[in-house]
């Protein structure tokens, strides 16, 4: 079910969120001096730790475990990659709505106000421009966690080298905002097209059934489940006839069939129903995520 999509997105995203959150929370700073063993606080205070945490707590910070020149990097690079795994599930997200919105699927797709232009030359297209946004802003800042993890190396208790990249951090933590605002506006008006779904749907419906069928004749001690329903369908695509109508044309199936529960043939005959338990689990992952993430 698209509900059952959708809920992969707010597993992957809830986990995120707890994420960023956490190394949110770990960032640490200094105030100890130039090698970060206290010298000079240390002429004016008796106990300079205590200064440090005073001034940091101003911040909103925490004093570094151990810093010398700079504070031990991976407090940061932690917090950034937590943000780009996050950016990450958000590109996918975007990438799978923007595929849906395709003219050959069309299932769902941008809410198109009526002065909204979707094209420079082709005036009838509604491009998924504010998805499409999300990947490329996502392909932009992703590879820069490299520099992240290339500026945990610093030669003698600081050599510099991050003195530049370091700069353009805070460009990686305004572009997943950006992201995350666009996303939420643009899915607030989302426009889920459930008659097309069901269009689709039955195209290929009737070969739905291959993996039941398979299942059950495998239960029921079948020799050859798999092989005697892979011809079948075989056979299905080329005859036209549906798979159901060759099944039951199959005397040698006849005494497996007579076997099945009235729940399993009524899966059978209405392919829609073979969902399993996706409604149940969409529900229960997404009172987990509403509950874990107090919304």
């Amino acid at each position: 079910t698209f509900g059952f999509a959708m809920a992969e997105y707010v597993s992957r995203l809830g986990a995120r969120i707890e994420l960023v959150s956490k190394f949110s929370q770990e960032l640490r700073g200094k105030i100890a001096g130039a090698v970060g063993a206290y010298n000079a606080s240390s002429l004016f205070f008796e106990d300079p730790e205590d200064f440090e945490a005073e001034v940091l707590k101003e911040l909103g910070l925490k004093p570094a475990n151990y810093s010398n020149q700079i504070v031990e990097p991976e407090y940061l690079t932690d917090y950034i990659h937590s943000i780009i795994s996050a950016f990450g599930v958000l590109a996918n997200l975007a990438d799978d709505i923007r595929h849906l919105q395709r003219t050959e699927i069309g299932e769902v797709g941008e809410a198109f106000e009526a002065t909204q232009v979707g094209s420079s030359t082709m005036p009838h297209k509604r491009n998924p421009w504010n998805f499409e946004h999300i990947k490329s802003m996502w392909k932009e800042f992703m590879p820069r966690m490299i520099t992240l993890y290339a500026d945990q190396i610093s030669e003698h208790q600081r050599d510099l080298t991050n003195s530049a990249s370091g700069r353009f951090v805070p460009e990686i933590v305004v572009g997943f905002v950006a992201a995350v605002d666009r996303m939420t506006q643009v899915l607030k008006k989302l426009v889920v097209d459930q008659e097309r779904m069901s269009k689709n749907f039955d195209t290929t419906k009737e070969m739905v059934i291959a993996e039941p069928i398979y299942i059950l004749l495998a239960s029921l001690n079948h020799p050859n489940a798999h092989e005697a329903v892979r011809l079948l369908t075989l056979e299905s695509q080329k005859t036209g006839r549906t798979l159901r109508e060759l099944l039951n044309d199959q005397a040698e199936l006849a005494p497996y069939l007579s076997k099945l529960t009235l729940k399993q043939k009524e899966i059978l005959n209405n392919p829609q129903k073979y969902i399993g338990h996706a409604e149940q689990k969409t529900e229960q992952v997404c009172n987990e995520w509403e509950k874990r993430l107090g919304l």
